[in-house]
């Protein structure tokens, strides 16, 4: 049997998956720690429908888990906070994670995956790694 984690204490403040209130890590992480607990949230909400713009063939023929793509520990935290700002996002959608740099995407079977930085996607289709960015 699993426990849902209390997100925020008494003061309305983000409690992380280490236990730490956001507000109490320092502030050259705090924008790391915030793409690991997926804070930012779904950018679902700006996206062209697929009548208008397609979901581009690059993401048909390409494998969703490619040969190159990124493993390890670092690897997994960066696709937890992309899956959290993907969530939502139709099949095409696609952002540049504000914690590695990496490209991922929404294929069009709905899984969340790496892409390669070369792979060309239209710009209408990006998601940005958080909402209060211009």
């Amino acid at each position: 049997m699993s426990m849902k984690r209390n997100a925020f204490d008494s003061d309305g403040d983000f409690i992380t998956s280490a236990g730490v209130r956001l507000s109490d890590v320092p502030e050259f992480a705090r924008h790391d720690v915030e793409w690991m607990e997926g804070v930012q949230g779904s950018g679902a909400g700006n996206l062209p429908s697929e009548a208008d713009v397609p979901c581009p063939q690059e993401l048909s023929v390409l494998p969703e888990l490619h040969p190159d793509r990124p493993r390890g520990s670092k690897a997994m935290i960066d696709v937890h906070g992309a899956k959290c700002r993907l969530k939502d996002c139709r099949p095409g959608a696609w952002l540049v994670s504000a914690f590695t740099g990496w490209k991922w995407a929404v294929w069009p079977s709905g899984h969340i995956g790496w892409l390669p930085s070369d792979v060309k996607v239209p710009d209408t289709l990006r998601v940005l790694g958080r909402d209060d960015i211009q």
